[in-house]
């Protein structure tokens, strides 16, 4: 995350001593951050499911299935 944020922010810098202006150091520092976390997120994903969950009783289309009654169907 520091290596994105220097990276763009050094073009950042870059961008500003060329352009005469104080704006892209800012940005460039704000889309490194931006873009490690996104990297980051994309690598590592979410965390796994918990093995020892109990099932949602999801059918393989995504939708719920019917709960089972002793009744059978009213």
């Amino acid at each position: 995350m520091i290596s994105g944020m220097a990276v763009w922010g050094g073009a950042g810098w870059l961008l500003d001593r060329w352009l005469d202006t104080r704006v892209f150091l800012p940005v460039g520092i704000l889309l490194g951050i931006s873009a490690a976390i996104y990297l980051v997120v994309k690598r590592f994903g979410g965390l796994p499911p918990d093995p020892g969950a109990p099932e949602q009783g999801n059918t393989p289309g995504g939708r719920r299935s019917r709960p089972r009654t002793q009744k059978g169907p009213r």
